[in-house]
């Protein structure tokens, strides 16, 4: 967080931080109201926080996957039901869910099937809360493929390899590129789009 508050400073932007844990409702409700306080309203949510515990299928415990669900999926609920008690009122408001590739039906991979399943999850919660948010706030998912974050930097180069070998546009993502995604799906250009699903993949899904 203070990184990004660093690279913002010295792009010529201010950025004001909230920190807290999205999968813990009190401190979901504190940072989301400290947020208000101090703007006013809330008209886009990004739920990004995302984090995953590679290991195999048989030596994944439940604990591993309880964590890897509150974070990735809860934590998304959690952040999306306290911002629509702001939005609601204001009869306006966007909610961006981040998923992965890994949540589109056969792209789940092995190790981390429980990312996997709660990043599919995320797909099926937006659609549910597009319907049950409308008509006044808009939400929608994207689903990056392999991208250039920190989470991918440790990978061994092999890894990268495949990762770049299996995208038809043959590299791996950059951060703009999922961030112009989420720059659509908040602008006025997208006031139509409720309940749908982007993929910034380099076409990785279509194997």
């Amino acid at each position: 967080m203070k990184k990004a508050a660093e690279t913002a400073q010295s792009q010529g932007y201010q950025l004001k931080t909230f920190p807290g844990d999205v999968s813990k409702k009190e401190s979901v409700h504190s940072f989301m109201d400290a947020f208000v306080k101090e703007f006013g309203r809330i008209d886009i949510l990004v739920n990004n926080a995302g984090m995953s515990i590679p290991r195999p299928f048989l030596e994944k415990t439940a604990e591993e996957w309880i964590k890897t669900l509150e974070v990735n999926l809860i934590g998304v609920f959690l952040c999306a039901q306290a911002a629509a008690k702001y939005m609601l009122p204001q009869k306006s408001g966007k909610i961006i869910n981040i998923s992965s590739i890994r949540g589109i039906d056969h792209c789940g991979r092995e190790g981390i099937m429980d990312y996997s399943a709660a990043k599919a999850g995320v797909i099926n919660l937006t659609k549910t809360m597009a319907k049950e948010l409308a008509p006044y706030i808009n939400v929608n998912t994207v689903a990056p493929g392999h991208t250039l974050t920190e989470m991918t930097a440790p990978l061994p180069d092999a890894v990268k390899k495949n990762m770049i070998e299996g995208s038809y546009l043959k590299r791996m993502g950059r951060p703009e590129d999922i961030a112009y995604a989420i720059l659509f799906l908040a602008s006025d250009e997208a006031n139509f789009f409720t309940g749908q699903l982007l993929l910034p993949d380099g076409g990785f899904s279509l194997k």
